[in-house]
């Protein structure tokens, strides 16, 4: 694997570590998912996993689309740092990014 790739991956595992673990607090403070809530969505309650398989099949642009989706749609709110890691892993895609309707990238 690249450096390029290795730099990549770690931005993932930065990125995810947060949004992971504040997908598991939303899931928590909700107990039961009524079926009309955000968080009830495909793709939310097990994205890490999909993320990471995205990733490993050399698709890091979906796999980016649904790590933001996994922010975007509860939604979540991200740490400045998480924003910076998320910008750092658009520029090297070169991909636009979208927060809560907010451009960050470019």
């Amino acid at each position: 694997m690249s450096h390029h790739n290795n730099d990549l991956r770690a931005d993932f595992v930065e990125a995810l570590k947060e949004v992971s673990t504040l997908m598991s607090i939303a899931y928590e403070q909700l107990g039961p998912v009524p079926d009309d809530h955000a968080l009830a969505q495909a793709g939310l309650e097990n994205g890490a996993e999909i993320v990471w398989d995205y990733v490993d099949h050399n698709e890091a642009g979906v796999a980016f689309e649904h790590l933001l989706y996994m922010i975007n749609e509860p939604p979540l709110v991200v740490s400045d740092e998480c924003t910076s890691v998320l910008t750092r892993i658009a520029k090297t895609l070169q991909m636009p990014v979208t927060v809560h309707g907010k451009s960050i990238f470019p």
